[in-house]
């Protein structure tokens, strides 16, 4: 079945050039914890859903309010489409049209879809801890021509992505992109994926976007002050773990969720 993209009625729809942000989970759920805290930050209401009979029937309570599994939120300069589950296989490019074709009714200036990725590992990193922070370095990828890296995007320290792989939605969209004509993109931060939300990875991507669009102003002081107490509650654990005699350990009972 298709997915289909249904705006809320009598929702306040977005300005002629609004941003769209894409928002699926991807490594360190790092694009997913930045949605939700720019949609608390700048109070953004529903403005729609993206519906689909293959979708799974789940829903989502937040503040009283049922929510459908993949729904957009708004202002007039910006536009979130958000979901906490990841999409399956066979819906993920259905997912990226129903979200340009989104795009396109709502007559959005950009496209721009959120990653989180796990940089290949050095041989500097062998051996450390599980919990070190990751080193919040984004990378974008356009759908357009490489070499035209937005200006906004290097004066805020974002680099080129020259060669990799991008899959999920985000991936979907770039391809879909290259035919579409409304510009399309991806901002690709690096996080980690051992298990927790990489919240400094999410505070990242959100000083970036505060960058790129200069009349949205959040502040992740927040974010990144709940980064530094699960990073110390981990290393605790590691530690308290590791001082721990051997001996039989119970099963199913995971450190961290």
């Amino acid at each position: 079945m298709p997915v289909v993209w249904r705006p809320d009625s009598g929702a306040a729809l977005p300005d002629p050039g609004a941003i769209l942000l894409s928002c699926f989970p991807s490594a360190g759920l790092a694009p997913t914890v930045a949605g939700h805290y720019m949609l608390r930050a700048l109070n953004l209401p529903r403005i729609g859903a993206l519906t689909s009979e293959d979708f799974p029937p789940l829903a989502v309570i937040q503040g009283g309010r049922v929510n459908p599994p993949v729904r957009a939120y708004g202002s007039k300069e910006l536009v979130l489409v958000l979901s906490e589950f990841p999409v399956l296989p066979g819906l993920i490019t259905p997912v990226a049209t129903a979200i340009l074709s989104m795009a396109r009714q709502l007559k959005t200036g950009r496209v721009l879809g959120l990653e989180g990725v796990v940089p290949q590992p050095t041989e500097a990193d062998e051996g450390e801890a599980e919990v070190t922070p990751s080193d919040e370095k984004v990378w974008y990828a356009g759908s357009g021509n490489p070499a035209q890296l937005p200006a906004e995007y290097r004066a805020a320290g974002v680099r080129t992505m020259d060669s990799g792989v991008i899959g999920g939605v985000s991936g979907a969209l770039l391809v879909e992109g290259i035919t579409a004509s409304i510009p399309v993109g991806s901002l690709l931060v690096s996080a980690t994926d051992v298990g927790y939300p990489d919240h400094r990875a999410a505070a990242k991507l959100i000083e970036v976007i505060d960058q790129v669009m200069p009349h949205i102003k959040i502040d992740t002081k927040p974010l990144r002050t709940q980064a530094e107490m699960i990073e110390r509650a981990l290393r605790a654990a590691v530690q308290s773990r590791e001082k721990a005699p051997p001996g039989p350990q119970p099963e199913g009972l995971p450190i961290y969720q």
